[in-house]
């Protein structure tokens, strides 16, 4: 869980240092949410099974972090939108190298 969350940041850090040189980040921006949002509910998964019975009780964030990591998926454009942005930035640059 803790490889992936830091797979997240750099990624998400990634999107943002090219922002601010003032470069387009379509696709960085739409990786970042996509990977983030997907890992978060990955780890708020992973997160209840380790918890076990306990990880349903709202007494432990753990609940709330299994409730709320959906809505990420689907806040500020979809995953599928986000899918789909990636990939006409990946056409229209001709690849990641582009």
């Amino acid at each position: 869980m803790a490889t992936s969350l830091t797979a997240a940041r750099q990624l998400t850090l990634y999107a943002a240092r090219e922002a601010d040189e003032g470069r387009r980040v379509d696709m960085e921006a739409g990786m970042s949410k996509l990977f983030a949002s997907e890992t978060a509910m990955q780890i708020a998964l992973n997160a209840v099974r380790i918890h076990g019975g306990y990880g349903y009780s709202t007494e432990f964030d753990v609940e709330r972090y299994f409730r709320d990591a959906p809505l990420m998926i689907v806040g500020e454009g979809t995953n599928e939108i986000q899918r789909n942005v990636i990939a006409s930035q990946l056409v229209k640059r001709g690849g990641l190298d582009g």
